[in-house]
This record gives C-alpha cells, sequence and structure tokens, in this order.
C-alpha cells in the first residue's frame, strides 16, 4: 500500500483492499487524507496507473456502489481518494436505506 503525498489517496492491490476493509481500525491509522480533497479528486477521469501502464477506469464497489475508485486493467492496483476507505469500511443506515430503494437487498 502506498499513500500519495500530494492528495492522500491509496494505492493498493485488491487483496490488500480486502485486508484492510477487516483490519480493526484500519481506517484510523491508513485514510489520513482530507475527504474533502478526496471528494474533489471524484470528478477526474484521467488518472493513470502509477506503475506506468496506462489509464485507469473508474469501477464502483460492488457492496457499497455510491463510492467510485480507479482500477488498473493491467496490474489490478486500486487507488482510492482520501476517505474512500473509511466509507467502505462502514455501512451506514443511508447506504442501506439508499440500497432498498434502488431494489438491492444484500
Amino acid at each position: 500500500m502506498h499513500r500519495c503525498d500530494v492528495c492522500g489517496g491509496l494505492w493498493c492491490q485488491p487483496e490488500m483492499l480486502v485486508h484492510m476493509k477487516r483490519e480493526w481500525m484500519a481506517e484510523a491509522a491508513i485514510d489520513t487524507g482530507d475527504p474533502r480533497i478526496g471528494r474533489k479528486l471524484d470528478k477526474f477521469d484521467d488518472i493513470d496507473c502509477p506503475l506506468g501502464h496506462g489509464r485507469m477506469e473508474k469501477v464502483s464497489d460492488e457492496d457499497q456502489t455510491h463510492v467510485w475508485y480507479e482500477r488498473c486493467a493491467t496490474c489490478g492496483g486500486l487507488f482510492l481518494d482520501a476517505g474512500e476507505l473509511t466509507d467502505l469500511k462502514y455501512v451506514t443506515l443511508m447506504d442501506k436505506l439508499r440500497d432498498l430503494l434502488k431494489g438491492n437487498r444484500g
């Protein structure tokens, strides 16, 4: 896992994201960037893979579909803007309501 010195975003492999989501209080130690900056960066679609594989694709999380992050189609690496790990870790009442309104019962 690596953190961007400029925006506070996180770069990791998918298995590390699974581990961070399960690890108690991982977001408090790892997701330390400013979520307001992260929300502003959500508007950008032209993010390149830090390993030089070209443009990454924007994907939504399968469990928290309102959270979008970038994925490299070549290496599978993920880039989460500041605050997205914290959002992914916790399913709120608003998340459950959003899913209910969309017809997702999972």
